[in-house]
């Protein structure tokens, strides 16, 4: 039986990637707990989700982008243009979380809390955005 190797170079990114959004999601997470209390009280039910995830998606956004410029995918790229569509798909995404997060929220329950649906709804964007920096940000 003849078996090839896996060089473990090649899986390192995604672990590395794993690890760097692991950490960018709790602080996107922290974020947006704590920032839905105050924002309903001054932004009505209407659109607080969708300013906590904005807000919070931000400061995620920022310590994700160090982490996998310098430390996951070693880039040399400019930083202009990775930024630049670092940003872009990091908007999509983050706008699609909370389109996604405000309809299946308003389907369930009052008592379902907001995290409880914002996790799953994150959790399948991932495997998306990591083929996305793979192929063309970094």
């Amino acid at each position: 039986m003849h078996h090839t190797a896996q060089n473990p170079g090649e899986r390192q990114p995604f672990w590395r990637f794993m690890v760097s959004s692991l950490s960018s999601s709790v602080v996107d997470l922290a974020a947006f707990q704590l920032l839905c209390i105050p924002f309903q009280a001054w932004l009505g039910d209407a659109v607080y989700i969708m300013a906590a995830t904005i807000a919070a998606r931000v400061l995620s956004s920022l310590v994700n982008y160090l982490l996998n410029y310098f430390l996951v995918f070693h880039s040399r790229a400019q930083h202009t243009r990775s930024a630049t569509l670092y940003t872009t798909i990091t908007v999509l995404k983050t706008l699609l979380s909370g389109v996604l997060v405000s309809a299946i929220a308003g389907w369930l329950p009052a008592q379902v809390p907001e995290l409880a649906v914002k996790i799953p709804v994150d959790v399948l964007l991932f495997f998306f955005n990591y083929l996305l920096q793979k192929k063309f940000v970094y």
